[in-house]
């Protein structure tokens, strides 16, 4: 398993504007202090150096620079939790365990 991340540190002069890429990613505030604005959402973030915000894999995000900052960018690792083993579906009945294997006897 590949554990390598793309990290990258956006140095932002005093009024700048970033555009942040669609997708899952942490931002982390080094420096400054740095306004963000959320695509389809009425709520700001303002980050102070040491703050983080976490966006969601379909958000867009704008960073706006109140002072001189820099913002890390960081992929946020998405796991999947596996899936219920399927045993667990079956009936009660199927499931227990006897005398014959867990089989359930036919009458002759």
């Amino acid at each position: 398993m590949k554990t390598d991340t793309l990290t990258v540190d956006l140095n932002m002069p005093h009024k700048a504007l970033q555009v942040i890429p669609q997708g899952a990613l942490r931002l982390v505030c080094r420096e400054g202090s740095v306004w963000i604005t959320l695509d389809h959402e009425q709520r700001d973030v303002v980050l102070q150096p040491g703050e983080v915000f976490t966006t969601r894999p379909q958000q867009r995000a704008i960073a706006y620079a109140l002072r001189p900052s820099v913002l890390r960018l960081e992929p946020v690792v998405c796991t999947r939790r596996a899936a219920a083993p399927r045993w667990r579906w079956w009936p009660q009945r199927l499931r227990r365990s006897g005398s014959h294997g867990g089989a359930i006897p036919i009458a002759t």
